[in-house]
């Protein structure tokens, strides 16, 4: 029976009359409950609705115009990456938001690439970077405008010669707290059908289309007495379901879902452990440090939090609804005071430094510092604590490893999966990996299906093929190829079919590696390095048209995949057709000048086609980059033989 069965529109009704309202449950986090958009809930909330838009949530994300952004731009306005020579210059064209990429060399301009800003994310309150979409693929740009100190720099992440230009893929992680619920593209990591604008009310409330439904049919629920069971109020859950409900968003660190759930999955009124773990390092000892959106776990380790038996949580500070660019100091002192009775020893500072702080207790208990993931802003630390002393901060700080700061009794294996993750994303550290496999705990778990993604992607991190290959093989090839069958938000079949598919490879199995690659692409058709990666495979076995469709379809669907570009036009050269395979070379190198294959192929395109001088230029430019790279070496070699010959 569908869940709008259980009612009709027949008027005002008591709760007492529809059925479901008395569960203790809420309706809306049934799975068929849609989400309805923050523009309905405007209709009866008005009030609500145009006090929470001006808030650093109802301004998390918008489309890129000259109202959203909060950038100072000017003729002036650069970044320059000093480690690969290339400057990026943002400014205005008309109303249009673009970034130009470009490279000087001897006084000449010698790259450029533009590209059209599509939004901005972030309220201004800190940053506003900026992110490009194309056919529905969303990646970040490399500019971020950091409002505290009115400062043009990389986004975290892009500095010290990490700048990954245009490539860093915006998935569901990312925008799932930056925004509201996206229409997202199944089988991708980074593509969407539609993008909203800005977190909305549905994020903190849940999806919004029974509780209108009710409301329509007159159903009214006297919220002074009762529950209304169609929509979370989160002021009516407890603390504990309070405080997972923000840290959805305000706990940062490396997100691990729990199997068989995604980024959708969570709805105000969950627990978050049900969910997913949020994994961070351990330290003891030394000064202290936080990162940006680590509001709960900081909070949490407040002893205003551990005596307040879980009483005090976010909202006895925050209102969602109100900005804090308009909540007044006394509001958070009186939450201090509530407590903390004044009197002569209630605070140890002299008059006049407390006349400094305009005696505000955040001043000196939850200090505005510097967080250690994003540069040029300031936050205050919600830890709230005595500060302290000189002494104590040149103590030793030691890592004590990684803790799930949500849930400190999870389990072995997302214990291990976090460890993994964290290899994967943040430290390339082998103790990271030892510590994977004593949670994995193999030799007792490498029969359990649950084990098997995780078992793989640890043996592909370890880059111990055989291992790997060896665990594949114990299954059996083709009952691995059948456990492997789930798509999902996540893609964790696909990805493990692919790291397989890559261990075959290199141990020159192409057969086996054929299947894997291509249940990987069945599984995420639009995860296009899949795609890249079973071209290439295909190429090497001399399947040539068929590799030639695959990286069609990647240009088409991503004009801008310059290793794409670069791929087809290998496999035009192949079939003598220098016209295309020369077009693609030229697109690959437009994208991305210092593409080391897309040189080195397109030198030799130009060779064979008698044009030496051009040919030797790409190639001693490879050996600007890259000064041991043997086949340019070769490459100079047989052009200048060639020079000769002629």
């Amino acid at each position: 029976m569908s869940l709008f069965s259980l009612w009709r529109c027949a008027g005002r009704q008591s709760k007492e009359d529809i059925p479901g309202l008395n569960t203790g449950y809420y309706l809306n986090h049934n799975d068929t409950v849609k989400y309805v958009g923050m523009n309905v809930c405007r209709e009866c909330h008005p009030l609500i609705y145009d006090s929470f838009v001006k808030t650093g949530m109802g301004l998390s994300f918008d489309s890129a115009t000259r109202s959203k952004s909060s950038s100072i731009l000017n003729s002036g306005s650069l970044v320059e990456d000093k480690f690969r020579n290339l400057n990026y210059y943002p400014y205005w064209d008309k109303d249009t938001l673009k970034v130009k990429e470009f490279r000087i060399k001897k006084g000449d301009t010698v790259f450029e690439r533009i590209e059209k800003v599509s939004f901005v994310v972030g309220s201004g309150h800190h940053t506003n970077s900026h992110l490009f979409e194309v056919n529905g693929y969303v990646h970040q740009i490399p500019f971020t405008f950091y409002t505290q100190d009115t400062i043009l720099d990389f986004p975290p992440g892009f500095e010290d010669g990490f700048n990954s230009r245009f490539s860093r893929k915006i998935g569901l992680e990312c925008m799932s707290c930056h925004n509201g619920f996206p229409d997202f593209v199944l089988g991708s990591e980074n593509k969407y059908n539609s993008i909203p604008r800005g977190i909305d009310c549905e994020r903190c409330h849940g999806p919004g289309e029974l509780h209108v439904k009710y409301k329509k049919a007159g159903v009214l629920i006297d919220t002074s007495k009762y529950i209304d069971y169609s929509i979370v109020n989160p002021a009516k859950l407890n603390p504990e379901l309070q405080m997972d409900l923000c840290a959805r968003c305000h706990l940062q660190g490396t997100m691990v879902l729990k199997p068989g759930k995604n980024f959708f999955d969570f709805k105000p009124g969950m627990k978050l452990t049900e969910i997913l773990d949020v994994f961070m390092p351990l330290f003891e000892g030394g000064k202290e440090d936080f990162i940006m959106a680590s509001h709960t776990e900081r909070m949490k380790e407040s002893k205003c939090y551990l005596a307040s038996d879980d009483q005090f949580n976010c909202l006895s500070c925050h209102d969602p609804h109100i900005s804090t660019k308009f909540t007044q100091m006394d509001s958070y002192n009186k939450v201090c005071l509530d407590c903390h009775i004044p009197n002569e020893n209630s605070c140890t500072l002299t008059e006049k430094k407390r006349n400094e702080e305009k005696n505000g207790c955040v001043g000196c208990h939850m200090p505005e510092g510097g967080s250690r993931d994003i540069p040029h802003e300031r936050t205050h630390d919600h830890k709230i604590a005595i500060p302290k002393t000189e002494e104590q901060m040149k103590e030793e700080r030691v890592f004590k490893g990684l803790i799930a700061v949500n849930n400190h009794n999870t389990d072995s294996l997302t214990m291990a999966r976090g460890y993994l993750q964290e290899f994967e994303t943040y430290h390339a550290d082998a103790h990271y990996l030892d510590s994977a496999y004593s949670y994995l705990n193999y030799r007792e778990n490498k029969n359990d299906p649950l084990y098997v993604n995780a078992i793989v992607n640890y043996f592909f991190l370890k880059k111990d093929y055989p291992a790997l290959i060896s665990f594949v093989e114990t299954k059996g090839i083709q009952d691995m190829l059948n456990k492997l069958s789930e798509q999902g938000y996540s893609n964790y079949d696909a990805w493990t079919s692919y790291r397989i598919g890559q261990a075959y490879e290199s141990d020159g199995n192409l057969m086996i590696a054929d299947y894997f690659y291509k249940n990987a692409i069945g599984l995420a058709k639009y995860n296009l390095e899949f795609q890249n990666k079973y071209g290439s495979l295909l190429t090497k076995m001399k399947k040539i048209p068929e590799a030639r469709e695959v990286f069609q379809f990647i240009v088409s669907e991503y004009p801008k995949f310059a290793s794409a570009h670069v791929n087809l036009g290998y496999v035009y050269a192949l079939g003598r057709d220098f016209e295309n395979a020369e077009f693609h070379y030229k697109k690959a190198l437009a994208l991305n000048p210092d593409n080391i294959t897309g040189l080195l192929n397109y030198s030799a395109l130009l060779m064979n086609m008698g044009k030496y001088k051009s040919a030797k230029k790409l190639a001693v430019r490879v050996l600007e980059l890259e000064p041991d790279n043997a086949q340019s070496r070769l490459l100079l070699l047989e052009i200048n033989k060639r020079k000769e010959g002629n």
